[in-house]
């Protein structure tokens, strides 16, 4: 059932699952999820904190109540869950603790995240220079992009996280935790009976940002295909809601296309390396028509993929002997 952009859906066991639309970003929309089970109530995701973000979520909330007749307000969320910590799903936590002082939960490696984001923040954008440096990218470029890396993060500050999630926890007897890295290092789903929150996970037609685990562990391609293959697994999952895109109805037919189309990226990254190449030479001519934030992205997704090959010793460094003289020298990949 919709009611203008707010879905409500409701579990075999009877607990009532509200899907907020937010505007995380300018060409962005995320979802933020309202679960009611009996009388407990749970905010997973709290969107970016940037731009109309905050407003949809307060407008949201406040149309759960007055058009879905659903009886609820911040004070009675009994418990705020994040899905992963990347902005657009924990932007908005700011502007939700100034209205409930609900406690709030997180994966245990993406806690630091939250409780030291300035320090998170500041080593994140020390290695992700490094990252473009010995992808090729020039000194102009890098100082640009690592601006924009930073951007609206310095408007987050850290706060305390008073549980962390592991693998397989049952938390506040609703929600079963299953964490699945590769996209974010503490990225779970979250599954209420009969129903997956699939996070930035299972989204079949979106694309995904993947980055090298050399640039955040927990993260990259390896660990995002053995976490499909986990979700695959699931045998009682009747409906899955990301925290993007469309929900999905039939969950393994859902991974499969997905690992599909990442076998697909993986062998065109391959192909490309037919010739030496650095990840920004890759990164060009693969995804010609980026700009802006989008082409810090592809490098980053580029550089988990040739991460993925040169790791199975199918890539080799064609200018060795330059990268073991010089440091600033860029690795150019070869495929063998």
């Amino acid at each position: 059932m919709a009611q203008e952009g707010i879905t409500r859906y409701e579990t075999a066991g009877g607990a009532r699952i509200y899907r907020l639309p937010v505007q995380v970003f300018p060409a962005l929309r995320a979802y933020v999820h309202l679960v009611i089970a009996d009388d407990y109530v749970a905010l997973v995701d709290t969107g970016s904190g940037q731009g109309s973000s905050d407003a949809d979520l307060r407008d949201g909330m406040a149309r759960i109540r007055d058009e879905w007749d659903e009886a609820v307000d911040w004070t009675d969320i009994d418990r705020i869950v994040l899905t992963h910590a990347h902005i657009d799903h924990h932007g908005g936590l700011n502007f939700v603790r100034s209205l409930t002082p609900a406690p709030l939960a997180v994966h245990e490696l993406d806690r630091r995240v939250i409780v030291n984001h300035e320090e998170r923040l500041t080593l994140t954008r020390f290695r992700l220079g490094v990252f473009l440096r010995r992808a090729g990218v020039d000194d102009a470029r890098r100082t640009r992009m690592l601006a924009m890396y930073s951007g609206a993060k310095h408007s987050v500050r850290s706060m305390p996280v008073d549980d962390v999630l592991r693998d397989g926890d049952m938390l506040d007897g609703v929600f079963r935790v299953i964490h699945v890295p590769g996209h974010c290092p503490g990225q779970v789903c979250l599954q209420i009976d009969d129903i997956l929150l699939t996070a930035d996970h299972v989204l079949p037609n979106f694309s995904l940002f993947l980055s090298p685990e050399s640039l955040t562990a927990s993260n990259g391609v390896d660990h995002f295909l053995l976490s499909l293959r986990k979700v695959a697994a699931l045998s009682d999952v009747r409906l899955g809601l990301g925290g993007h895109d469309r929900p999905v109805l039939d969950l393994g037919a859902a991974v499969a296309k997905i690992e599909a189309t990442q076998r697909q990226h993986i062998e065109r990254v391959y192909q490309a390396c037919a010739r030496p190449s650095t990840i920004a030479e890759l990164t060009a001519r693969l995804y010609p028509f980026v700009r802006d934030y989008d082409e810090l992205l592809a490098l980053q997704k580029v550089g988990a993929y040739v991460e993925y090959l040169d790791q199975r010793g199918m890539l080799a460094v064609a200018n060795l002997a330059e990268v073991a003289e010089d440091d600033a020298a860029a690795p150019r990949y070869l495929a063998v």
